[in-house]
């Protein structure tokens, strides 16, 4: 569940530093732009290595028995 909840959150991050630094950069700080810039970065990273996880999660719970034992009832 919590892999969702950050592969949802995630892209809304970098959108938000990503326009903080564009403003930042229009207000002449380009040293702080440059920070967020590798801050947005750093989560665009996070969030790659989220969603892989997120796929390794759904493709052994893919694998695995099904509920209820899985054997015929009698």
């Amino acid at each position: 569940m919590i892999l969702v909840a950050v592969a949802c959150v995630f892209p809304l991050a970098i959108v938000v530093v990503l326009a903080v630094a564009r403003l930042l950069d229009a207000m002449q700080d380009a040293a702080a732009a440059g920070v967020l810039d590798r801050v947005a970065l750093a989560i665009g990273v996070l969030w790659a290595i989220d969603l892989l996880c997120l796929l390794l999660a759904i493709g052994i719970n893919a694998l695995g028995p099904p509920p209820g034992g899985g054997g015929p009832s009698s």
